[in-house]
């Protein structure tokens, strides 16, 4: 099943993450959660998370899929932190899948990796980087998968299990979920 990179920052919204964690990891998915620091990371709204590693420990792998959580700061610390930025400009000259919701793209938009691009993020979020959002819940752009914010975190990880695994598997996962 496919690796996943989950980078975490402090300031995180812990909605999308979690939801994202837990729906890649009931489809198999083997999924590695990083923090930028040693440690748990506390997230926007107060929820604590502990990380499985550090950034630093994971710079030399490889993975199929890098996803970004938004939140304030957290994505904003997404978007400063150096290796982040080496881990998804090397991720797009492997062409493998980069993923980002709510204000997560804000870090791909800063490594240059949505240019031309049909993307969502949250209101707002991609306007200093001169990036048009479409406003929809998700969006995919080839390699490329964004969502719009938490209400959309669901569909969002659900697509993201379609597009790396197949509707199969996205179906094993959401059926027992109860969705309306």
């Amino acid at each position: 099943m496919p690796n996943v990179l989950v980078p975490l920052a402090a300031g995180a919204e812990e909605l999308e993450a979690v939801t994202i964690i837990d729906l890649l990891r009931r489809a198999q998915f083997e999924v590695t959660v990083a923090g930028l620091e040693p440690g748990p990371v506390t997230c926007s709204r107060g929820t604590v998370i502990q990380p499985d590693t550090t950034v630093d420990q994971v710079l030399d792998q490889s993975f199929d899929l890098i996803v970004l959580p938004g939140g304030l700061p957290g994505a904003n610390h997404l978007r400063d932190d150096a290796r982040v930025q080496g881990l998804l400009r090397a991720q797009a000259e492997r062409d493998g899948h980069l993923a980002a919701i709510c204000a997560g793209p804000k870090a791909l938009a800063e490594a240059g990796l949505l240019e031309g691009r049909t993307v969502t993020a949250f209101t707002g979020a991609l306007d200093e980087a001169g990036i048009p959002s479409t406003g929809a819940p998700v969006e995919i752009d080839g390699r490329l998968i964004t969502g719009r914010g938490p209400g959309a975190a669901m569909d969002f990880a659900l697509t993201l299990i379609e597009q790396l695994a197949g509707r199969e598997a996205r179906d094993a996962v959401e059926g027992p979920l109860l969705r309306p």
